[in-house]
């Protein structure tokens, strides 16, 4: 929350939308903003609406400036010391997913990245997805927690029996979910605290 990535990335997906439907910065934005409300994530709705090609949008809004990331040695030491499996379960692409955790160094804690490609191009919140992660990655949902900065993607999963975390930056606003079991604006403090939750 306190890096400027995701910034970068809805900038990018403003531009797409501007230079590939030729349309003015400020009609573009509003319209990025529409399709996220609507469909979760900007790239669902331009995959309904447009039948665009996800490659070269991925791609393209993924080429972004990861230098602000900074080494986290901190998570990366909370990670170490749990024992359970950890899986990465990204809207975004497999490439984009990788140089996220390699900047951050916590890459060595995750056994497998769910990427919006392992996901045939359907994103978070689509029910459909969830019962193929549990399918592909063998989880039991009862047995797993979800740590997510979205708060509708928590839905799903709390409907299928995991526990949820709300991930949220400081002084955030927001009403309460009845799918949320914990919310936290620090993640390394939460995990130090409730290893152990289940």
């Amino acid at each position: 929350f306190e890096s400027n990535i995701f910034p970068q990335v809805k900038k990018k997906i403003t531009d797409y939308i501007s230079q590939n439907f030729d349309l003015s910065h400020q009609y573009s934005e509003k319209e990025r903003k529409r399709l996220y409300n609507k469909y979760g994530t900007s790239f669902r709705g331009l995959m309904i609406e447009k039948n665009i090609e996800p490659n070269y949008f991925l791609e393209f809004v993924h080429d972004i400036d990861f230098s602000e990331l900074k080494r986290n040695n901190k998570l990366n030491e909370v990670l170490k010391i749990i024992p359970q499996k950890k899986i990465i379960f990204t809207n975004a692409s497999y490439n984009y997913a990788e140089k996220v955790l390699s900047q951050i160094g916590i890459t060595e804690n995750f056994s497998s990245i769910y990427s919006i490609e392992t996901a045939n191009y359907i994103p978070k919140p689509n029910i459909e997805t969830y019962y193929d992660i549990i399918q592909v990655e063998k989880i039991i949902a009862g047995s797993t927690i979800m740590f997510e900065d979205t708060s509708w993607n928590l839905k799903p999963a709390f409907q299928l029996g995991m526990k949820t975390v709300l991930i949220h930056p400081k002084n955030f606003l927001f009403s309460e979910k009845e799918y949320i079991n914990y919310k936290t604006s620090n993640i390394v403090e939460f995990l130090k605290i409730n290893r152990k939750i289940n």
